[in-house]
């Protein structure tokens, strides 16, 4: 059962944690950034056509972060916008989310 907001344990040292329905972020909370070698934290974006989820990436190539676009593994989704290390974006789009309800957010500000 998904409960919004809640921390959840994965594998490999992983926690998750659902933002909202469609926007899950996962952590790596006990790696030092040096240590991790890559991503620390991923966020994924669930959508159930892939018109919205390539829509969606093209609004995330336009603020130059790093992401992959694939079948829905981590949630409930046909399609999932898979995030590295997303700072405060996956927080922006999972708020929008939950207030408008709608398919796609606008495009977000790059947080500097």
């Amino acid at each position: 059962m998904m409960q919004i907001g809640r921390f959840f344990s994965l594998q490999q040292g992983q926690v998750g944690q659902y933002l909202s329905p469609r926007v899950l972020m996962v952590r790596t909370p006990f790696r030092s950034p040096a240590a991790a070698a890559g991503a620390v934290e991923t966020c994924y974006v669930g959508f159930d056509r892939l018109s919205l989820a390539q829509r969606f990436a093209q609004r995330l190539a336009l603020l130059n972060c790093r992401f992959q676009v694939g079948l829905g593994q981590q949630l409930p989704y046909a399609y999932e916008v898979k995030v590295f290390n997303p700072g405060h974006l996956a927080r922006a789009i999972a708020h929008w989310e939950r207030q408008t309800r709608s398919p796609l957010p606008p495009t977000p500000t790059h947080p500097s």
